[in-house]
Order: C-alpha cells, then sequence, then structure tokens
C-alpha cells in the first residue's frame, strides 16, 4: 500500500555567527550548490554524483534507516550496507531489543553474541524494517500552488490536498512510500521518496559486554572503549524488490555497498556521517529554549531517574530478569544522561541569554526602517506570547507521555484492549469480528506475561502515578486517576496494590479465559475494572484535551515563525544553509579532531583496547567494564598487525566533529574516497546540548574504529561467515 506522510519541522533561524565549517546536517540533493567545494578543500575524493545522484549507484543507496511497523516512514536508527548480499552494519544498542529477545537461558546472546554461522541461522527481526532513499526532490511551486491568502488550517488543508497528489504520481505503478517535509516554515517542501524492506536478519553481534562495555557509567562521556556494532541482512524476492518475511526470500542485492578501509584514520582527517538525523532545535527562540530546557527537559529527567532506580533495583533483586529489563533500563539511562545533559550544556553556554541578545540585534534592525517595523515590528512579541499557550501543552505532554503511556507497561498493555469495548459499546455487536478481536488479543496477552514482572510494574505504576497527578496542571487530569486518588485518600502505595491485586489485567489466567469465553462480560470485567479506568483515562485526556489543542497551536505558531524567519533572513542578508534535522537523509562532515571539553580537561581523539583493559583491571567487580576473557586471550596472542596503527596503537573508539544527534546512531563514519572508517554511535556530555546550539569547541561525535570491528568478527567471532563477505580495502 503506498503511503504518504506530511512533516512539518522546525525552522531554520540564521544569525550571521552561527555557521562553521563543520557545523549542520546538509541535504545530500542539495551539496553542490551549498558545501561540495568546501568538503573537497578538507578532503573530499568524491564527486557530487557519487555522495547523491538518482542515476547511478551512489552513497545515497547504502545508507538506510531502521524503522519498526507503522512508524510512517520514520526511523530510529542508520544502517549501511556492507556486502553485495545485503549485509547491513549498525549500532549494537540501536538491535539490543532484538538480541534481547531472542535470549534463552540456553542460548545466551546477551552473555556471549550472537554468531549466524550460515543463512539458516540467520533470524528475523520481526517489525525491524528499513527505508532506502529512491529519490529526493524540491516540489515547493506545486505543494505552494493555490495556497496565496490562505493561512491556517485552510492553508494547511491545501497543502496536503496537493502533496497527496504529488506523492499519488511519484508512487503510481511502484511499490514506493513518500515522506513529504517542510523546511523553512512553509516556503520550501522536499519529497523524500523512499522503498521499504521488511525482511530483516539477524547476522552477527558481539556479547553485551562489548557491544555495552562501560554501560551507563560510560554513557556520553570520554574516554570510550565501547565496541557498539552490529550485523543485519535484508531479504527480498527472486526480483530484489521487497517482500514479506519467506523462505523463498534471498538476500537482497544493493546497488552500492561501502567498501572498508583497514587503514584507519588519523587526527584532522576528513570524514562524512551519512544518516538519517531525528531532529534538532538549533534556532528557537529564548523565551522557547527555556520553558523546554527548565520544564519539560528537567521533568524528563526527574521521571526518568524513577525509572532507572526502579529498574536497577529489580536487577539487583532478581539477577535473572537482566533479560527482561538491559535492553529498557539502557534506553531509560540514555534518555536520562542526555536530557541531564542536555539542560546542563544550555547552562553552560549561557545559551539563553546569548540567544536573548540576538533578537535584540533582531529588533535594533527592525527598528531602523518603518517598512520593516509594519512586517516584523511586533513579531518576537507575539511569538511569546502565543507560547506561553504552546509550553502548558507541551508539558502536558511530556507528562502524558513519559508518567502516563511510556512509564508502567501495563497501560499501553490495557490500551490494546480499548478495540474490543469499542466494539461492545455499538448497539449491534458483530459477535464474528469481536471474536476474532478477542482471539488476537489472546496471542497479545500470552506474548506480554512471558516477560511481565507484577512487582516491578506495580512499583513503576505507583511512582509514575503519583509524579503524573502531582505535576501535571489540574485541566489534564483523568477524572477516573482523580476519583481513585481519592478513594485511597491520596495513599498511592496502597491504590496501586488494591487496584493491582483486584484487576483483571495482571492475572494472565482471568484474562484469556475471559477472552476465549463468547459470553464475555466487557461492562463488568472491563469497563469496571478500575487500573482499566485509569489507563485509558490517560488516553482519553489526551485526546479530549491535548493532544488536538496542542497540533492547533502548533500550527499557528508555525505561521508567526515563518514571518520572523523572513526578516532574520533579510536582515542576515546571507543564504539559508542547513535546516534542522528532520529524520531525512543528511550529510554532516568535519575531520577526527579532540576537545578541550572542560577548564583543565583535554581530550585526546583517540582511545586503544589498552585503555579499555585499564579499564577492566580497576574495575574487576564491575560487570559494565568486563572484559571477555577469550578477547584478552586473542589480543594477548598477538598476529594483529593488519589493525594497528603505524606507532603499533589498537584503537577502539574515535571522535570527530561531524554533527549528529538522535538517530543518527549506526551512522557511518565515511572517509574522503568513500570508505567505511567507523560507526557513529553517541555524543559527549560536554556537546550534547547541541541539539540545541552546535558548539565548535565542545560538540563531539564518538564512533567505533572499524578495524575493531573487524579484528573482532576475525579473531574473536567463533567463525569467519561475515569476515569472508566483507570487501576490506588494505
Amino acid at each position: 500500500m503506498k503511503r504518504f506522510f506530511l512533516a512539518i519541522v522546525s525552522l531554520l533561524l540564521i544569525f550571521p555567527s552561527l555557521t562553521k565549517a563543520d557545523e549542520g546536517m546538509w541535504l545530500p540533493l542539495l551539496l553542490k550548490n551549498e558545501k561540495y567545494a568546501e568538503m573537497r578543500k578538507m578532503g573530499l575524493k568524491l564527486s557530487v554524483e557519487e555522495i547523491y545522484s538518482v542515476n547511478q549507484a551512489c552513497l545515497k543507496d547504502a545508507v538506510v534507516g531502521l524503522m519498526g511497523e507503522g512508524t510512517n516512514l520514520r526511523s530510529y536508527g542508520t544502517a549501511s550496507f556492507i556486502s553485495e548480499d545485503g549485509l547491513l552494519i549498525t549500532n549494537y544498542h540501536v538491535v539490543l531489543s532484538y538480541i534481547e529477545r531472542f535470549s534463552t537461558e540456553e542460548n545466551d546472546f546477551i552473555k556471549y553474541g550472537y554468531w549466524a554461522g550460515s543463512k539458516d541461522q540467520e533470524s528475523l527481526c520481526r517489525g525491524l524494517q528499513i527505508k532506502q532513499l529512491v529519490r529526493m526532490e524540491d516540489v515547493t511551486e506545486r505543494m505552494l500552488a493555490g495556497t496565496e491568502g490562505l493561512t491556517g488550517v485552510e492553508k494547511q488543508n491545501k497543502i496536503n490536498e496537493n502533496g497527496k497528489l504529488i506523492a499519488d504520481e511519484a508512487t503510481k505503478g511502484t511499490k514506493y512510500e513518500v515522506r513529504m517535509q517542510a523546511l523553512f516554515g512553509y516556503s520550501q517542501y522536499i519529497m523524500n521518496v523512499y522503498v521499504v524492506y521488511k525482511d530483516v536478519r539477524m547476522v552477527a553481534a558481539p556479547p553485551f559486554a562489548l557491544g555495552k562495555f562501560g554501560g551507563n557509567t560510560d554513557n556520553y562521556r570520554w574516554p570510550r572503549h565501547t565496541l557498539d556494532f552490529s550485523v543485519l541482512r535484508v531479504y527480498a524476492n527472486e526480483n530484489n524488490d521487497p517482500a514479506n518475511y519467506s523462505t523463498k526470500n534471498v538476500p537482497y542485492k544493493p546497488k552500492h555497498y561501502l567498501p572498508i578501509s583497514s587503514n584507519g584514520v588519523k587526527e584532522n582527517d576528513f570524514v562524512m556521517v551519512m544518516g538519517f538525523p531525528g531532529s534538532t532545535r538549533q534556532y528557537i527562540p529564548s523565551f522557547a529554549l527555556e520553558k523546554i530546557i527548565y520544564d519539560e527537559t528537567a521533568e524528563k529527567v526527574a521521571i526518568t531517574r524513577d525509572k532507572m532506580n526502579i529498574l536497577k533495583n529489580a536487577i539487583e533483586e532478581d539477577p535473572s530478569s537482566k533479560f527482561r529489563y538491559t535492553n529498557r533500563l539502557s534506553s531509560v539511562g540514555n534518555n536520562y544522561l542526555r536530557w541531564s545533559g542536555e539542560v546542563m550544556g544550555v547552562n553552560r553556554m549561557d545559551l539563553v541569554a546569548r540567544k536573548q541578545e540576538e533578537e535584540k540585534e533582531f529588533r535594533a534592525w527592525v527598528a531602523k526602517k518603518a517598512n520593516r517595523v509594519e512586517k516584523y515590528g511586533n513579531i518576537l512579541d507575539r511569538i511569546e506570547e502565543h507560547y506561553k499557550q504552546v509550553a502548558v501543552y507541551n508539558l502536558a505532554n511530556t507528562y502524558f507521555l513519559e508518567a502516563g503511556i511510556n512509564g508502567s507497561e501495563i497501560v499501553p498493555f490495557i490500551g490494546k484492549f480499548e478495540k474490543l469495548v469499542a466494539m461492545y459499546n455499538r448497539n449491534n455487536l458483530n459477535q464474528v469480528a469481536a471474536n476474532r478481536e478477542a482471539s488476537n488479543l489472546v496471542k497479545l496477552t500470552d506474548q506480554f506475561f512471558r516477560n511481565w514482572n507484577y512487582e516491578v510494574d506495580r512499583r513503576m505504576f505507583r511512582n509514575l502515578t503519583y509524579r503524573y497527578y502531582q505535576k501535571m496542571p489540574p485541566q489534564f487530569q483523568p477524572e477516573e486517576l482523580v476519583k481513585t486518588i481519592h478513594k485511597y485518600d491520596g495513599d498511592i502505595e496502597l491504590l496501586s496494590n488494591e487496584v493491582f491485586k483486584n484487576s483483571i489485567f495482571t492475572n494472565k489466567d482471568k484474562l484469556i479465559a475471559f477472552l476465549e469465553s463468547e459470553s464475555r462480560d466487557v461492562e463488568e470485567y472491563i469497563k469496571n475494572d478500575e487500573l482499566y479506568q485509569i489507563a485509558i483515562g490517560y488516553y482519553r485526556i489526551n485526546v479530549d484535551k491535548i493532544a488536538r489543542q496542542r497540533t492547533d497551536l502548533q500550527r499557528e505558531l508555525i505561521d508567526l515563525q515563518s514571518i520572523y524567519l523572513a526578516g532574520l533572513l533579510e536582515m542576515s542578508g546571507k543564504k539559508a544553509l542547513y535546516p534542522d534535522a528532520n529524520n531525512s537523509q543528511r550529510v554532516s562532515y568535519g575531520c577526527v579532531v579532540g576537545t578541550n571539553a572542560e577548564d583543565g580537561l583535554s581530550y585526546y581523539p583517540f582511545t586503544t583496547f589498552e585503555g579499555a583493559y585499564a579499564k577492566y583491571m580497576n574495575n574487576n567487580e564491575d560487570e559494565e567494564f568486563y572484559l571477555p576473557k577469550k578477547l584478552r586471550d586473542v589480543y594477548s596472542a598477538g598476529n594483529i598487525k593488519q589493525y594497528l596503527t603505524r606507532d603499533d596503537k589498537f584503537i577502539t573508539n574515535f571522535l570527530t566533529n561531524a554533527h549528529t544527534t538522535s538517530g543518527s546512531s549506526g551512522s557511518p563514519v565515511i572517509n574522503g574516497k568513500g570508505e567505511l572508517v567507523g560507526l557513529n554511535f553517541d555524543r559527549i556530555w560536554q556537546g550534547v546540548a547541541s541539539d540545541y546550539r552546535y558548539s565548535s569547541e565542545t560538540s563531539r561525535s564518538i564512533s567505533v574504529d572499524i578495524r575493531y570491528v573487524l579484528f573482532v568478527l576475525e579473531k574473536y567471532a567463533p567463525n569467519n561467515y561475515v569476515f569472508n563477505e566483507l570487501s576490506i580495502k588494505r
């Protein structure tokens, strides 16, 4: 089925002081006119067409986005093809949930790694899909046709109508899907045409001890020694077209795959990072940044701290639960450190005050001419006044997502039952359809209870329910939640114990028996269930009082910001260079370089295996710094000259000043010849606020050196199945 998605992204607001040589995530479609000459001076050897082309194989074809089902072409990580038979390389942490899912006590892939020895040993990553960019096209004129004089909802409806027509034309007779993305307010539209592959299988991954070496202790920090890689394979039908999983499918033949350099990189070498970065907010006004950081993000930090502590305690109390909570704790810990780093970074840069000074410059420029006053005179005041309303709904959305539906696992599980309840609310019940839905829910219930822990989830429900009730503005409090809290006199511990004990949703046998009975009484067993009422209350309050109102306010905000943008561009007299990241394919570039991260603290751009070994020796009671004995033995045995630098160093990770963000995880780090030299996987703590303002001094991305990956695939893995398939340039 063809799909069309329209994404409105944040605006590019440019001040003369903001643009730097190593800043930005660039649209490959526009590189030729914008940054190619500069990249050539820094060390790029490729032609523009070897990076992006619709007429020949190029880097664009080798780099793909990883996404789940039903995510509207929005990816959460990046991967790249590294063989003619569809091998993909990405980060360990972006596919950890699958490794965790495949693991059992008999086959502990978390502990020993996942190493297929043949294609029939590769495991389907159910639900994992890749989006591969076919082409980008500027369709601004066609998207804006007929919108003259329109504003708000009317303008957006016309744009959506135009977009659907353009997308239908682009995908007619194909299996392509389209995501339309707006840049610079409503002034420019880029059509991204994708092909989506759904048969993706796990091939190789190191043990958790290597893939997450350093754990949360080292997350967002330097020096780092993490082997953050995994290998997948994409399958297609006999015509090399997308197909659902089938034993008849064959390895996909990509148009282009990345050759791998075993020469590594040196300090100041040119590199590119190509991928699908999620979103940045480089150019928001000072008052918006202040609300985001000190209200929304500060609350996210507090919520994730709660989640992290509960999960850590669960694993400490029952070590076997690591199979269930390793990935979730890693994800929660990652969010905690990133959001904490953003607050710290904005404070260190005094970014709110800096933006206020930039806004003073704008106001002074406007005041100098009457025609400017007429067009832009009060635009910042109008945006600020409007943003006061937006901020209320943004904060409510934060609580809904982080404390409501993404807290206790039972809440989104209960949400899956709303369709069945809706069927029984109709005047004429379709018993056949209801039985079919109940049958689907039986399967879902069985899957849910395989890994669900009653007590851990009760604690999560208790803590986050309390936080939601205490922090959520009164107008966004679900009636069911308030009523239940009053019933238990505000005692959340008692409430959580009672509603869990009495709920059908916490008892697998009772729930399945209910679902399998055609005489099921939905009113008595579901609608009267207090846990159900609280869970569904979250969803209903979002639908009734948050989501639509927030969307309407943000649409009006874009109209206002578009005016502000026009004034800034007129003031600067410069051409806009790059928009904020919006999950479309981008190229960032720079070089391998360290940083003076803090006063008296300098970071060298490379780490070595000797440093990893030192961490292991100095923390030999800490599982986060465990180095498997086999790896230590293989390294000590020697015969690794091909993976050493000229001064006999074995590099594990390196730093670049290429601009990255979430979604860049797994992105290939590519040298000037178009060869793979590393995998991007993290940023340093001191530069994590680069989503709000890039800093040439501290914005640094962390990559795993591809030679470390090759060493493990050749010397440590139990077979050379993957290694022998690679094209390695020596």
